[in-house]
């Protein structure tokens, strides 16, 4: 039987760097998963800008979703809040296949999370439509890299596409922690 880890459960509400740590040993998140969403930059990076193009057609089939951005807005808010959500995301997506994951890493998961709050104070997007975005975005990703492994592209074979989409899965797991501890009460008090 493996070892207790002991944790402290009240610094998983107050101490980011220490939820990501124990979020990281839960999962098994290795130096190898961080390698291959690393190695992955050559296959999403092109794909970027698309991925967020389908993204965001896609939060505008729903009207709940689609309300988000458009309720007390003109058209021409509209337009620029989008073109700003949008860079926003796409610089994200970029910065998950090229960056370390460490603490600035953890300090932009955790922003993403309280900025589609109210605690953000910027929108308030509820949760279920958080969780069924990261999904479709987690999707995404794993469409493109199945469809990457078995393109005639020369590396494809070799393309470690198991391994990749365990690491993505990991990952949006971690980001999707960061997103939901923003609407725990816990978050701003443990509660008793």
């Amino acid at each position: 039987m493996a070892s207790i880890r002991e944790i402290n459960e009240d610094r998983l509400y107050t101490d980011n760097d220490y939820r990501f740590n124990y979020l990281v040993q839960f999962l098994n998140v290795t130096p190898e998963d961080i390698e291959l969403i690393h190695a992955s930059a050559k296959i999403l990076g092109p794909l970027v800008d698309g991925l967020v193009d389908a993204i965001y057609e896609h939060l505008f089939t729903f009207s709940v979703t689609k309300d988000v951005f458009c309720e007390g807005y003109s058209e021409k808010e509209i337009d620029r809040r989008i073109r700003i959500l949008k860079s926003s995301l796409s610089k994200f997506l970029v910065k998950l296949v090229t960056e370390p994951y460490d603490s600035a890493m953890v300090a932009t998961m955790d922003r993403i999370g309280k900025g589609h709050t109210t605690a953000g104070g910027r929108i308030h997007v509820r949760l279920v439509h958080m969780n069924v975005l990261l999904g479709f975005v987690q999707d995404a990703i794993i469409g493109e890299l199945f469809k990457y492994k078995y393109s005639k592209d020369a590396d494809a074979e070799s393309f470690n596409v198991e391994g990749t989409v365990r690491a993505f899965g990991k990952a949006i797991t971690i980001l999707n922690d960061f997103v939901t501890k923003w609407y725990e009460p816990e978050t701003c008090e443990k509660k008793k």
